[in-house]
């Protein structure tokens, strides 16, 4: 079975599989599998383009969105994981990871599918120490930190990777290891990279937790990118049965006269060639589930003992099996969530317009396994409410609903100062009141808010935090927005701003209760 590895995509997918097409013919070969390890940039619109963390000038269309809006099929199975110059928008749709495009497979924040008999896994994006406690707590509409930490490596991605205990062939992973460079031929680095060496030196080079991974997982093979460089270095580790040796291979980005594929042979495939789940990584997300902290607050994870209570044993994994089948094949139910770029009719975005979709993907993936949709998760636990409408109940007759029925875009809010109300919160509103809003006779003189029409999202609050007997939780819980997919597709991911928001101050919380379930939205 033949394996391509390629470096950092940057978007070229045609210049990848024409390079790939010329090296079949070239060496007479078929390659079964494509990975590539980062900056992918799965770009469909100007939406996606406006999301990817790079200066202006390098934000290009490039041509990832030919083989999302079906203009083009990818020849070979593609599987990528994330980097730090990605759509990032698109990805946070895939947080278990699902297909891009047809043919075309993202791996998730971390995760490890089986392909012909290979166990191969992976972890997106790069580590940066600010941010690695912190929840997977970003989501459009981003800012400018925002955009950019949502691809920074989390604690609790290399936690779930940790509880692995079957065997590793192949892992990918975006930025080095740490110290995976004392293992190869520094001199020939230096060579093209000099800046590297204070660095490489000083041993602070790479990633400490993907060398954690790599000393825990020893898999055969690990391929990385993000240097820029060709790497290779034979990596020992001291095991019972004598030393095994993990083969690492660093590639560059595609560009002419550079080093960014490489074809592997990892002998004769032992099951068909098409991409399954993993039951050991599916039984592991299952049960550390309860663990994914979805805010900024620092995410508490089980010590050495509490582990093995996320470690899956035959049952789990079984019973993860007889639900998704054997073997579980992953389904081919890619779908268009967005409308693909239109050269003949570009679009400006801005990345704070950019509004949350949710995946039919990630739906499926989590109703299936019976875990919280991370995109969405009040839509498990409750319906999501209207956080624009809000009843002014305040124990009157229902006569007050007339004043409403004259005018139903204007409410009237309870102007009266009160000094002393530590738990005034500051609220947009932006929404559309229903008629079914509620007003006090004598708040007749009060200012009066006129509300623009609503937008079709959720918004719900669910804790994920978990309490162990020795620990307590530092996660608070996040409010979440989502946008369902309905009727044909459109370019749904943009939210054109508002002429005009007003601020109000909120007083007298309690008499603030929302009792209409109805999905507006909170823009």
């Amino acid at each position: 079975m033949k394996i391509a590895v390629e470096g950092c995509c940057h978007g070229e997918l045609d210049k990848i599989y024409e390079t790939l097409e010329h090296l079949e013919k070239k060496e007479n070969i078929k390659v079964d599998l494509l990975l590539c390890c980062g900056d992918f940039q799965a770009v469909r619109n100007e939406a996606d383009l406006s999301c990817m963390a790079v200066p202006p000038k390098y934000r290009h269309m490039e041509t990832f969105y030919k083989y999302y809006s079906g203009e083009k099929k990818a020849p070979v199975l593609t599987l990528f994981i994330g980097g730090n110059h990605e759509a990032t928008n698109h990805l946070w749709e895939l947080p278990y990871g699902g297909w891009v495009a047809p043919n075309i497979y993202y791996l998730g924040y971390c995760g490890v599918i089986n392909f012909g008999g290979v166990r191969i896994g992976g972890l997106s994006g790069i580590y940066k120490g600010h941010d690695y406690n912190k929840g997977h707590f970003e989501k459009p509409p981003y800012n400018e930190s925002t955009v950019r930490s949502a691809y920074h490596v989390r604690s609790f991605d290399v936690f779930m990777l940790k509880l692995i205990s079957q065997p590793i062939d192949i892992f990918m992973s975006h930025d080095w290891p740490l110290g995976v460079y004392h293992h190869g031929n520094l001199e020939e680095l230096y060579r093209f990279k000099e800046f590297l060496r204070p660095e490489i030196e000083n041993n602070t080079l790479g990633s400490p937790p993907a060398g954690e991974l790599l000393s825990l997982l020893k898999p055969k093979y690990w391929f990385a990118a993000h240097l820029h460089a060709k790497f290779p270095a034979l990596i020992p580790h001291e095991c019972q049965d004598g030393v095994k040796f993990t083969k690492f291979l660093a590639l560059d980005k595609c560009l002419p006269r550079r080093e960014f594929l490489q074809v592997i042979d990892v002998g004769p495939a032992t099951a068909p060639l098409e991409p399954t789940y993993d039951p050991e990584w599916l039984a592991i997300t299952k049960l550390t589930n309860a663990l994914n902290n979805l805010t900024p607050k620092r995410t508490v994870l089980p010590n050495s003992e509490q582990m093995s209570r996320f470690r899956p044993d035959d049952k789990v994994i079984e019973s993860v099996v007889k639900v998704f089948g054997n073997p579980p094949k992953i389904p081919e139910n890619f779908q268009i969530t967005t409308a693909p770029y239109n050269p003949r009719e570009p679009k400006k975005a801005n990345m704070n317009q950019v509004v949350p979709v949710i995946n039919p993907q990630t739906d499926t993936f989590c109703s299936t396994l019976g875990i919280i949709n991370p995109c969405c998760p009040e839509k498990i636990s409750t319906p999501c409410p209207n956080p624009e409408e809000i009843d002014l109940n305040d124990g009157d007759d229902d006569d007050d609903d007339d004043a409403l029925d004259r005018n139903p875009d204007k409410t009237d809010i309870d102007d009266d100062d009160d000094d002393d109300d530590d738990g005034d919160e500051a609220m947009t509103t932006d929404g559309n009141s229903d008629t079914d809003n509620r007003i006090s006779a004598n708040s007749m003189n009060r200012p009066r808010l006129e509300l623009p029409r609503p937008m079709n999202s959720c918004s719900g609050d669910i804790d994920h935090s978990v309490y162990f007997t020795d620990d307590k939780s530092l996660a608070d819980n996040g409010t979440f927005e989502c946008k369902e997919l309905e009727g044909e597709v459109q370019d749904n991911s943009v939210v054109e701003p508002q002429k005009k928001v007003m601020k109000l101050k909120r007083r007298n919380q309690s008499l603030y209760t929302s009792n209409d379930s109805e999905e507006d939205s909170d823009n």
